[in-house]
């Protein structure tokens, strides 16, 4: 089962370095994957989802966008034997004004097992 530092970093309670691993690790990876990534790295741009999915939340070219990018990602993770993307349950969903939550079922390659997972997508206020 793969393991990760926990992230924000931190330390556990006897002092060592917090760690996840399980069900908690694959969102954290995925959750990570699908943050914004804003660096000064100059070698490390485009790893993320980009500023647009803050700014052109209700923008259908910028949404296409986020989805390419999430199939792109999902097929990488799938090349390194972790998850799989169900593309038939990608899903927008919008509740609140300037909100929109991504939502899909991936199957976990490890453990073969679906897992449900959600993002929210705020604009800028």
């Amino acid at each position: 089962m793969a393991k990760g530092l926990k992230l924000p970093v931190g330390v556990d309670a006897t002092g060592g370095t917090a760690m996840v691993d399980g069900e908690d690790n694959n969102k954290q990876v995925i959750f990570t994957a699908l943050s914004d990534c804003d660096n000064e790295n100059a070698f490390q741009q485009e790893l993320g989802l980009g500023t647009d999915m803050i700014f052109d939340i209700n923008d259908p070219v910028a949404r296409a966008g986020i989805l390419r990018k999430v199939t792109t990602l999902f097929q990488e993770f799938e090349a390194l034997h972790r998850f799989k993307l169900l593309t038939d349950t990608v899903r927008w969903t919008h509740e609140v004004e300037g909100e929109l939550v991504l939502e899909f079922i991936y199957h976990d390659l490890e453990s073969d097992e679906q897992k449900p997972f959600a993002r929210k997508f705020t604009g800028p206020s």
